[in-house]
């Protein structure tokens, strides 16, 4: 039964198609015989002209899709991913960071050890992005000559001025900056950024690329005999970026002793620092020198080396002078010229001067005339004193007093200033008293001390001499007279003379304690 029902259903089918293809023969018969054919008469197209017509019409459709294909090719892949993406580069306009558009051919910056990129990206053709999230693909470490660490940031929309000027545009202004490793070399650097955020709902990804270049590294080629070339810089007429060189300077110096003497030895430490907090130097020689022929360096050489100084880093270098005493005082330079190669071996030179002060030693002595054995109290004497200059400086307010228990000078002896080389000379009168008792031991016998010789140097600084003297102070002598009536006389002068050495006496142990406490 089935198969019957299959049967009937097959043949209806088949006849329908049989009247619509002899349908479709008629009317095509119909529609040629009205149009007039090129021998004036119609005729009917055959199914080959038919289907040529319609593979004509194919080929032109893939030469004009060819065609379009060929102007797409060489073009920026930034522009190819903005005709198909929702984000784009702001291309006419230069940002913060940026010297030229990049419809105008922006290049990164690179200086100082490493490269500033600048994105500016807009949404192309509108719609809401709230932020961007950025991470910068670096291309292969092997090769590649910026420093890795993570750089993944997110951007927001931001108001940024353009060109300059006051004109504002809303922007994801992108900013990077990458340092690059030591080792690069030169070359141009594809720097990918991924860029990925939510518009509208949706997710957005999409890629940018661009290209550093790399002129600044040292570039080491190797021979084929193994032995390696040093070049500096890029190769070809390309400009090379300036960058900024070592620079070595004097930062401290420590002298031993601090005041240095005319005739006498002393010592320098001298801090010599690389202020470049990027590079080392290496090869570095140290050359000493001064004008002052009585400075002597008491090395094997004035000329010292040091194989390497890292960045930022110090080095003492430990001299030993010895000063002859002909030297005048004053200030004297020592300079240090210092020649070195910076890590491209290039030659470089810094100079540092050091200051030291010498000052001359003040010499000067006091010489006198013979000094008594002995002297009875009440008496006094004129001393001949004089003052030497024996220094190379001139010495100033020079005078000389007394410093003897039971002696005193009513005045010093005032010199004045004296020239180097001269003396000047005085009286000092000294008048005999008595010692104090309570102190001394006795009011008169032996005593000692010394006449003092003061004076100042140019500074103001205060410089004592001694020349020591002993001498013996005798009990006051009354003289007796073998008439009575000039005894009583006699002994009322003699009373008198007493009461006046005393008198004396207590005023010329006042005097020396008031002369002690002013020296002290």
């Amino acid at each position: 039964m089935r198969r019957g029902k299959g049967v009937i259903f097959g043949r209806v089918l088949t006849g329908v198609l049989i009247l619509c293809v002899g349908t479709h023969v008629l009317w095509q018969w119909h529609v040629l015989a009205a149009e007039p054919s090129n021998s004036g008469s119609g005729r009917i197209e055959s199914e080959t002209e038919i289907v040529e017509k319609e593979t004509n019409i194919k080929e032109t459709s893939s030469d004009h899709f060819d065609d379009e294909t060929d102007e797409t090719e060489g073009k920026d892949p930034n522009e190819a991913a903005d005709s198909v993406g929702r984000l784009k580069i702001e291309d006419t306009g230069i940002y913060t960071g940026m010297t030229k558009a990049y419809k105008d051919g922006y290049e990164p910056v690179v200086s100082d050890g490493k490269v500033s990129i600048v994105l500016p990206i807009i949404i192309n053709g509108g719609g809401r992005v709230s932020e961007l999230t950025v991470t910068p693909n670096l291309g292969d470490t092997a090769s590649s000559p910026f420093v890795y660490k993570n750089y993944q940031k997110t951007f927001k929309e931001t108001e940024e001025i353009v060109d300059g000027e006051k004109e504002k545009r809303r922007v994801f202004l992108i900013s990077y900056d990458f340092a690059l490793s030591d080792e690069r070399t030169n070359g141009n650097y594809p720097v990918i950024f991924d860029i990925t955020g939510n518009g509208d709902g949706s997710e957005l990804t999409q890629s940018f690329t661009v290209y550093v270049r790399i002129t600044d590294q040292i570039q080491e080629n190797v021979d084929d005999d193994g032995q390696g070339d040093v070049a500096i810089g890029s190769a070809g007429e390309e400009e090379e970026n300036p960058q900024s060189q070592p620079k070595l300077i004097i930062s401290k110096c420590t002298s031993k002793p601090e005041s240095i003497e005319a005739g006498s030895e002393f010592s320098l430490v001298v801090e010599i620092k690389n202020t470049n907090k990027k590079f080392y130097v290496q090869n570095m020689t140290i050359e000493v020198s001064w004008t002052e022929p009585g400075l002597t360096l008491e090395e094997d050489s004035k000329t010292f080396f040091v194989e390497e100084l890292g960045s930022d880093e110090t080095m003492q270098l430990p001299l030993k002078f010895k000063c002859s005493s002909n030297v005048g005082e004053g200030r004297y330079d020592i300079t240090f010229n210092m020649s070195y190669d910076n890590p491209e071996a290039v030659s470089l030179t810094s100079t540092g001067v050091v200051s030291v002060d010498v000052h001359q030693a003040m010499r000067a002595e006091l010489e006198a005339d013979i000094f008594p054995d002995s002297i009875n109290a009440g008496d006094t004497f004129t001393l001949a004193v004089q003052a030497m200059n024996l220094g190379r400086e001139k010495i100033y307010n020079a005078r000389c007093t007394v410093d003897v228990p039971g002696l005193s000078a009513g005045t010093s002896t005032f010199f004045g200033n004296i020239e180097a080389g001269n003396a000047a000379s005085g009286q000092l009168k000294i008048f005999a008293g008595m010692k104090d008792e309570a102190v001394y031991g006795s009011t008169y016998g032996e005593t000692s001390g010394q006449l003092l010789l003061t004076y100042e140097d140019e500074a103001g600084n205060v410089y004592t001499e001694e020349l020591p003297v002993n001498t013996k102070v005798n009990p006051l002598v009354i003289q007796e007279t073998a008439d009575p009536a000039d005894e009583k006389e006699t002994a009322g002068l003699g009373v008198q003379w007493l009461v006046g050495v005393v008198v004396l006496g207590a005023a010329a142990v006042a005097g020396i304690a008031f002369v002690r406490k002013r020296g002290r």
